[in-house]
């Protein structure tokens, strides 16, 4: 398979596709999110998510931070902030307000042809207990890579 890099601007189009309502398609590239999506080879679709709509737990939320477009996991709220964490991440949090959240991950579509329904209440209890063992990350992210497991 031919890698294509696309700049941010890119995303800044799929975001704005999002504002006018329209689901898109994106091919992720980094590991932020591994083990949920593998970089550069699972494609994720993104749906609307209207600015007074309350994120449900553990979601995958398209948003705007510091200039740059990202789907991370929504770990829980402090005030007026939204804080996200990437499941491959170890410590890293954002604070992005509520507003900059343009849409947020439906369904990841695998290359053997499986979806994963990113709204099933049993992959959002994965990303509970992953988020709850962050403290291991360090260790457990290596093996998983090492055994292509997700």
């Amino acid at each position: 398979m031919r890698k294509i890099t696309v700049s941010n601007d890119f995303f800044a189009e799929a975001a704005e596709a999002l504002r006018q309502g329209q689901t898109v398609k994106l091919l992720i590239g980094g590991q932020s999110m591994y083990p949920f999506i593998r970089g550069g080879i699972d494609l994720v679709e993104v749906v609307p998510c209207p600015p007074d709509e309350e994120l449900p737990a553990w979601c995958c939320p398209f948003y705007q931070w510091e200039g740059r477009y990202m789907i991370h996991r929504y770990i829980g709220r402090e005030g007026d902030d939204c804080l996200m964490l990437g499941d491959g991440n170890v410590a890293r949090i954002e604070r992005v307000k509520r507003k900059d959240i343009i849409g947020v991950l439906q369904t990841i579509c695998r290359p053997d042809g499986t979806t994963q329904d990113c709204r099933d209440a049993r992959w959002l209890k994965k990303a509970e207990w992953w988020y709850r063992l962050r403290f291991l990350r360090r260790w457990l992210l290596p093996v998983f890579k090492a055994l292509h497991l997700r």
